[in-house]
């Protein structure tokens, strides 16, 4: 039987997939879920993250803002607040009545099981982590005692403090946060527009003096293996966002990243989890 185009496509994805990841057979890559499964229930909501863990997700990024009442609340931003919250201002605008009586706007979008969902608060995000899973937290707004509020809530959920990674694209929040709280774990997240826009060098300087250990990058096709190379020999694991097929995936590999962070994180574990020299968590 002949195959049709979309078999084709797929089966020549896959092994791209797996010619690139080769040359790494003895690392792994780990697969991290961007906002939970936004692809199946409601994007940064503690059902969509629960979701996420429950489909495999060893870690899931979110993103954290403290608002005016001083609520540490879980929001992406205005757009998201506004297209599925149905709420148009800022999360640090939110009051915590707002937060505990939300509705989505457009449950139709979602299995019926879903429709209840509530714009959740970091402490809502820390009872539903496994003790045995990771969360990266995005700083979105970082007002006056974001730091203290974290720690408390992560203290009051019971979670260790090396199953937190706190990240951000300000380098002087970073910078603040690791001076606050030396033993947590900070990243560095970066977009790169362009090719030749920065150099590694560059971006190794700006983590380092933020106190980063890691490095998370957007625009990933601007850049090579030896650019990934070379930020890694100076000490620094580096990620790449957003993952979201598998030419995206084949794209990862070939660049040798410690992790990557996909809106598809399901849909793609299964796909690599049919080639068997590939490792990935």
């Amino acid at each position: 039987m002949l195959l049709t185009m979309k078999k084709r496509l797929i089966i020549s994805l896959l092994l791209q997939v797996s010619i690139a990841f080769s040359a790494f057979a003895n690392q792994t890559i780990y697969l991290h879920a961007h906002r939970g499964e936004p692809q199946m229930a409601p994007q940064n909501t503690v059902e969509s993250i629960k979701l996420a863990y429950d489909l495999g997700s060893r870690m899931i990024e979110t993103d954290v803002w403290i608002t005016k009442d001083g609520t540490m609340v879980i929001m992406h931003g205005r757009r998201e607040l506004r297209e599925e919250w149905g709420i148009d201002k800022e999360p640090s605008e939110l009051t915590l009545d707002e937060i505990k009586n939300s509705k989505l706007a457009h449950p139709e979008k979602f299995d019926k099981k879903y429709a209840n969902c509530k714009i959740p608060t970091l402490d809502d995000l820390f009872a539903a982590l496994p003790k045995d899973k990771w969360a990266e937290i995005e700083i979105k707004g970082y007002g006056k005692g974001f730091a203290d509020k974290l720690d408390a809530a992560r203290k009051r959920a019971g979670l260790d403090v090396d199953k937190l990674i706190i990240t951000s694209f300000d380098l002087s929040v970073i910078k603040d946060f690791k001076k606050k709280y030396p033993q947590y774990e900070t990243l560095y997240i970066i977009g790169i527009n362009k090719k030749g826009e920065i150099s590694p060098d560059e971006v190794i300087s700006r983590a380092k003096d933020a106190g980063a250990s890691q490095v998370a990058i957007g625009g990933y096709r601007n850049i090579d293996r030896e650019f990934v190379k070379k930020i890694q020999d100076a000490g620094l694991k580096v990620g790449v966002w957003q993952v979201e097929n598998l030419e995206d995936l084949a794209m990862a590999c070939e660049l040798g990243a410690n992790r990557i962070c996909s809106n598809y994180a399901y849909k793609l574990r299964k796909s690599y989890n049919n080639i068997k020299k590939l490792n990935m968590e």
